[in-house]
């Protein structure tokens, strides 16, 4: 059995390389190249297929992990914005009450009567046929 020896193991730490590259290790190489393409608001498909005319290969989603990673660029949220608490809706003078203030009450002007009550779904409004006026028929 060999013994322990400190000065082999440092000669294999020192000519250790790691299996898999590091991460972006190509796109560092052009990262004054994508910062000044990110400056002139060029986008990661256009940068990509730059860098991949000019031999290094790569994808948009490549360089855009690139760019929120290490230039530190703001990633944008995905999906729709986060919905504000409903405000209430304006009260026309017509219906109000001396009781209220007078800071909630609305001018005549911006009351519009076609709008929806507050109680009522949004969405489609579908005809309710068993209400309607029959029609007369023409023979």
């Amino acid at each position: 059995m060999s013994t322990f020896s400190p000065s082999k193991i440092r000669k294999a730490v020192e000519e250790f390389t790691p299996s898999r590259p590091n991460q972006f290790q190509e796109l560092i190489a052009a990262k004054e190249v994508i910062l000044e393409l990110r400056k002139k608001r060029a986008s990661y498909r256009a940068i990509a297929d730059l860098l991949t005319r000019h031999c290094l290969p790569t994808s948009k989603t490549s360089v855009a992990l690139f760019c929120h990673k290490v230039l530190g660029e703001n990633v944008r949220p995905y999906g729709p914005s986060p919905q504000l608490p409903a405000a209430e809706a304006p009260v026309c003078p017509e219906t109000t009450s001396t009781a209220l203030p007078p800071a909630e009450v609305v001018p005549p002007s911006i009351c519009n009567e076609s709008e929806t009550p507050p109680g009522r779904p949004r969405g489609p409004r579908i005809a309710q046929i068993r209400l309607a006026k029959p029609q007369p028929q023409i023979k």
